[in-house]
């Protein structure tokens, strides 16, 4: 065979008059193949080969335009290997070009090559698709009116248009074994001459041909390419077209079934395809598949060749990267939605302006031919990044997705906890401070907050209201657990106190322009906030419960907090100088979250719910005043007067 080198120049590879593909240059060997084993690019080499410039006034607009008309494409994948990165990505174009126009796309499985089948590689096809939210309009399990959807199934069809061409002269029956092949090829080879295929049976009659087949003698189909180079179409590159013409190349194979070649040019033709995007590596092969649209008469699809997916060394993207199997965004808990809008921008672009964040319908909406020509270098750096964007606009759905908040944030952080519990339980007493668990010292925690502990259903909605309170959610739910651990569980009185003394500003207060002791502070911020509500009817009872849901609520407690805090200030221990806001948010996050950063306070008062709340205020006005004591030899401080302060103890009693 005349083999066509498709390659691109890189550091270390030997030819020298190849540039990038990203310059819009073609380059092909008109001998066997040459080319770099990491490189397939394509490069332009001089006028009339290569890429052809098209007319130097289309607007780029005109060119990235999609048509008007519905657009019928197909996934064609064969079930030899599993669904990776790349093959993904051609689903993605193939199926938003469709859906963009209104139009069907098709799932073919392409399963000619019957000695290298994997036997779960099609199911898996099917669920990874399914996993990843692509749907199809037709397929091997949905079935439509140009099925059967299995090429296997279909090769009576490809003997029929085999036949034809044999009939018409265009295509004939070749006799020679693989032997006498294989014997040929080495013999050029060691001669320096063509190892291309040397026509022994192109003149063989039809009447031989017919004679010798029907005593059963084996034969493969070859097809009578033209003895010129012909030029094709592609959106991405106008016009292109090969240095040497094509070798007469084989169509069916001398086990009976159709070359990749044939029977995909057959099925598209038969299928209605009206657009195939595809990698760049095929465009060396599509002057084969316009050489048989042309030989039936047939109008051939349009066609657009997307740049290959390379790492960081321009090597082509393998199983031993990280990322190109499916099962690693699985194991990795990415959602398909994060994972399809990182796919879909390796090698196409949107308008400018427009938020790299998409969702599936996004892309639908936004989808052009603006595709990059040249290879795409994979960065896995954005990744976290639309993670992230995902999480937060899953969070945000009314209804809730349950089913995705489930899998990919709820259960997740409860079976963290359940962990985190079991290891607990599980530890001496003497262990504990040497044990952390998902980045979380267990000393520092007291028990969990009630709302996890009750049922099944009040953990999830707990769960997901504590994600939705939280400011950002990290693709690392470990990470969020850790930072936001007092919305789980409860503090423990000696983590209050060793913050304490880690806020010295904290010593440092006024109350309504007046010095104030830390416990006294703790008093007003407690009295305050226990008048927005009074708990009505039992605890535990569903009038308590109803009491929490109905006047425990944001639009309460804010109003109130504001005002509270304003009349509260700190200084700096150390000048003496007033620290910028409002002093009481300082012993409220203090009191609540052991000084820990996260979400506004409000949020996290509504969150933790009424009893949770005055709980940790009054814990920690029992923290400030046993500080005082001790500071005053056990005696108290005359800051901590009831009387003078104007406030009762009966609340502080109660917890």
């Amino acid at each position: 065979m005349r083999g066509i080198g498709l390659s691109l120049r890189r550091p270390g590879c030997p030819s020298s008059n190849v540039s990038s593909l990203s310059s819009r240059r073609l380059w092909f060997s008109s001998t066997r193949s040459t080319l770099c084993p990491h490189q397939t690019q394509v490069t332009q080499q001089q006028q009339g080969e290569g890429v052809l410039k098209g007319s130097k006034k289309r607007q780029a607009e005109d060119k990235w335009k999609l048509p008007d008309t519905p657009c019928r494409t197909r996934f064609a994948p064969s079930p030899t290997g599993y669904l990776h990165l790349g093959s993904l990505r051609t689903a993605l174009y193939n199926y938003l070009l469709a859906k963009a126009t209104g139009g069907q796309f098709i799932l073919r499985i392409e399963d000619t090559d019957q000695t290298r089948l994997v036997h779960d590689a099609e199911q898996r096809l099917f669920d990874d698709l399914r996993w990843a939210g692509l749907s199809w309009d037709e397929g091997p399990d949905v079935q439509g009116p140009y099925g059967p959807y299995r090429q296997s199934e279909r090769l009576s069809l490809y003997d029929e248009h085999a036949n034809q061409l044999i009939r018409e002269g265009k295509a004939y029956r070749c006799f020679c074994s693989p032997e006498d092949l294989e014997r040929h090829k080495q013999a050029a080879h060691e001669s320096g001459e063509s190892t291309a295929y040397p026509g022994t049976c192109r003149n063989v009659s039809l009447e031989e041909s017919d004679d010798r087949a029907a005593k059963g003698e084996k034969y493969a189909v070859r097809f009578r390419s033209s003895d010129k180079p012909i030029i094709i179409e592609d959106i991405l590159y106008t016009r292109y077209r090969k240095r040497e013409p094509e070798e007469d190349f084989i169509i069916r194979k001398r086990d009976g079934f159709p070359t990749y070649h044939f029977a995909n040019i057959v099925d598209d033709r038969a299928m209605k395809i009206t657009h195939v995007i595809r990698g760049a590596e095929w465009l060396i092969s599509t002057p084969k598949h316009v050489e048989l649209y042309n030989a039936f008469g047939w109008e051939p699809p349009k066609f657009a060749h997307v740049g290959l997916l390379v790492d960081k060394e321009r090597q082509k993207l393998s199983k031993r990267h990280k990322g190109v199997d499916m099962s690693w965004y699985k194991d990795n808990q990415i959602p398909p939605e994060a994972l399809l809008n990182f796919a879909v921008l390796l090698g196409w672009s949107q308008k400018s302006g427009e938020p790299d964040f998409m969702t599936l319908q996004d892309m639908v909406d936004r989808f052009s031919f603006k595709f990059s020509k040249g290879d795409i270098v994979v960065s896995f750096d954005k990744l976290p990044y639309l993670h992230e964007k995902h999480f937060a606009h899953l969070l945000r759905q009314e209804p809730p997705n349950l089913s995705r908040l489930q899998s990919y944030l709820i259960n997740p952080i409860r079976d963290m906890i359940t962990a985190v519990e079991d290891a607990r339980a599980g530890t001496p007493e003497g262990a504990l401070e040497e044990t952390t668990i998902h980045n979380i010292p267990l000393p520092s925690l007291a028990s969990p907050v009630p709302q996890t502990q009750e049922s099944p259903a009040s953990a999830q909605d707990y769960i997901l209201r504590a994600l939705r309170t939280a400011k950002s959610i990290k693709p690392d739910l470990e990470l969020f657990l850790s930072q936001n651990r007092y919305a789980f569980w409860t503090l423990p009185p000696w983590v209050l106190s060793k913050n304490f003394d880690e806020t010295p500003s904290l010593q440092h207060a006024k109350l309504d322009g007046e010095e104030a002791s830390p416990s006294v502070v703790m008093r007003f911020i407690v009295e305050q906030l226990s008048d927005i509500v009074s708990s009505r009817g039992e605890e535990g009872s569903p009038e308590e419960k109803k009491t929490e849901v109905e006047e425990w609520t944001a639009e309460k407690i804010k109003p109130v907090v504001d005002a509270t805090v304003k009349a509260v200030s700190v200084s700096d221990p150390e000048t003496g100088e007033p620290i910028k806001g409002a002093g009481g948010y300082k012993f409220l996050r203090w009191a609540l979250l052991a000084g820990d950063h996260g979400p506004g306070l409000v949020s996290v008062m509504e969150l933790l719910g009424r009893k949770e709340t005055m709980k940790r205020l009054i814990t920690s006005y029992k923290v400030a005043l046993e500080k005082e004591k001790a500071e005053n030899g056990g005696s108290g401080s005359s800051t901590v007067d009831a009387v003078a302060t104007g406030l009762g103890l009966a609340l502080f009693d109660l917890f």
